[in-house]
């Protein structure tokens, strides 16, 4: 398949990095984003400002593209979903699923044999008080908060 017209959801860093690469390839880009002052919307070809959960937004950036990816893992799996039962979404929809969920997304990752650094779940305080020995260490949000405002430092 000739790709003509490369989708990709979220206009941030990564979504202008993307358009970049792309267009030295001589493949156009459309960028679909929640956020109407993307950065990525002045290096893509077109640009849809819509919700993640905007259906006829989510139609009118189908009908541009020919395959679609997507820039972070936090747009609803739904509408990935949705997206792929019309177009190629890569990486794939349940992927996405995958790493949205930190827990999950670290066993899959041990389950294939290749460590991360140690962690457990924390679901409330009493379950902090037999890990004294991760301390100091990160406390992050299970899922669907961008990583930048999700995580705290705990020293003791």
């Amino acid at each position: 398949m000739s790709i003509k017209n490369l989708g990709i959801i979220g206009g941030g860093q990564l979504g202008s990095l993307l358009a970049v690469a792309a267009k030295k390839l001589n493949i156009n880009t459309t960028i679909y984003c929640d956020d109407v002052d993307a950065p990525a919307q002045n290096f893509c070809n077109k640009f849809i400002h819509g919700r993640y959960d905007d259906k006829v937004k989510m139609q009118e950036f189908i009908k541009e593209i020919d395959i679609i990816t997507y820039e972070f893992e936090n747009i609803p799996y739904e509408t990935l979903n949705e997206m792929n039962k019309v177009k190629p979404v890569l990486p794939k929809p349940s992927v996405n699923r995958l790493i949205q969920h930190r827990i999950a997304e670290k066993d899959f990752v041990n389950k294939l044999n290749i460590r991360t650094t140690r962690y457990a779940s924390i679901e409330s305080k009493s379950d902090m008080e037999p890990l004294g020995d991760f301390l100091p260490g990160i406390l992050k949000q299970l899922q669907w908060v961008m990583m930048v405002k999700a995580n705290t430092l705990l020293k003791n």
